[in-house]
């Protein structure tokens, strides 16, 4: 299930009252694996919490290595790419 509209600004107004916040409450796979991993004694919440944080700040690190990264070329748009026109 998506929690989000198909293009930005869907009013969603296909779906039911609540059904989104309900989805995300019973139907979250990082949730339902937080709650097996920890239950079932193999990890500890603070450990969870912990990946949860490196990834934060790994994700910070390279957004602001992105913003500081000079703009590409003209020439650069057309490199990587897989199709020659």
């Amino acid at each position: 299930m998506r929690y989000f509209g198909h293009f930005e600004g869907d009013q969603q107004t296909y779906r039911g009252e609540g059904e989104v916040e309900e989805l995300r409450r019973t139907r979250d796979c990082l949730n339902a694996f937080k709650r097996r991993v920890t239950e079932g004694g193999m990890l500890e919440e603070a450990e969870l919490d912990q990946v949860d944080a490196d990834v934060r700040a790994l994700i910070d690190e390279a957004v602001a290595e992105a913003k500081a990264a000079p703009d590409p070329t003209a020439a650069d748009v057309l490199t990587d790419v897989y199709v020659k026109y």
